[in-house]
C-alpha cells in the first residue's frame, strides 16, 4: 500500500474514533457551480523515506509492465541476465559464489544509475520491436501509424495518447498529467528535430524509457 494511501487511511479512522466534525464549506465563487467538487490533488508522502527496489523487483515489475517473461527483460551479450548476473551488485543485490558479497551493498554505487538505465533501454527496446513488428499484439504501441520518414503519422491522435496513458498506468498505477502527456509529445518533436533515422520508433523507446525510469517507477 503507497503511502499516501495509508496516510488517508488513518485520517479518516481518527476521524471516526474522534467524531471530527466536518469542515465548513468554503463560499462559492460567482459563476461556480456549488454541485461541482473542487479538483482533487495527489496526497504527498509524509515519510520522505523511497528505497531503492533493487534487481529482483525491478525486473519483476518491469516485466509486468511491459508485458515480457523476466528473462527477456535484460541480457548481456544475449545470454546473461543483466539483473541477476551481470549487473546484480550495482543494483544492491548480493553474488556470494562469484565476488564474495553476501549482503548487500548499504547504498547505491556510482554504477548503479548507468545499470539501471541499461536495464530499462533493453527492456523497452524490447517492448517497442514486439510491437512494432506485430501490430496486432501489441501491447502499449498499438495502433501508432508512421510516415515515410519514419516519423509518427499524427503526434496528437488518440494512438499516441493512449500509449502514453498505458505507460504510465503500466508502469506508475496512475494516469499521466497533462504536463505529462504534453511533455511526451514535445519530446517527439525533439526526437524529429535530430538526426535520428527512425524517430518514431526512437520516441516509442524514449518515452518508455523515461517513464520506467523515473524516480517513481525505480523507488518505492
Amino acid at each position: 500500500m503507497r503511502p499516501d494511501s495509508l496516510r488517508v487511511l488513518l485520517l479518516s479512522a481518527a476521524c471516526a474514533l474522534t467524531a471530527c466534525p466536518s469542515p465548513s464549506p468554503s463560499p462559492t465563487s460567482p459563476g461556480q457551480d456549488a454541485g461541482t467538487p473542487p479538483p482533487a490533488e495527489l496526497a504527498r508522502s509524509s515519510r520522505n523515506n523511497p528505497r531503492f527496489k533493487g534487481p529482483e523487483r525491478l525486473t519483476s515489475d518491469f516485466a509486468a509492465a511491459l508485458s515480457l517473461p523476466v528473462e527477456q527483460v535484460c541480457n548481456e551479450l544475449g545470454q546473461y541476465s543483466c539483473t541477476a548476473s551481470v549487473h546484480t551488485v550495482a543494483l544492491g543485490g548480493v553474488d556470494p559464489y562469484g565476488l564474495g558479497f553476501y549482503e548487500p551493498l548499504p547504498f547505491t554505487g556510482v554504477t548503479t544509475p548507468i545499470a539501471v538505465d541499461r536495464v530499462t533501454t533493453a527492456a523497452c527496446g524490447r517492448r517497442v520491436t514486439l510491437d512494432v513488428t506485430t501490430p496486432a499484439e501489441a501491447v502499449i504501441f498499438g495502433g501508432i501509424e508512421l510516415d515515410p520518414q519514419g516519423r509518427l503519422a499524427s503526434r496528437e491522435g488518440e494512438p499516441v495518447k493512449n500509449a502514453i496513458t498505458a505507460l504510465y498506468q503500466r508502469a506508475l498505477l496512475r494516469d499521466p498529467t497533462a504536463a505529462e502527456v504534453g511533455t511526451l509529445l514535445q519530446l517527439a518533436t525533439d526526437i524529429e528535430a535530430s538526426s535520428s533515422q527512425a524517430p518514431g520508433r526512437d520516441w516509442m523507446k524514449a518515452a518508455c524509457f523515461v517513464v520506467l525510469s523515473s524516480a517513481e517507477s525505480i523507488f518505492f
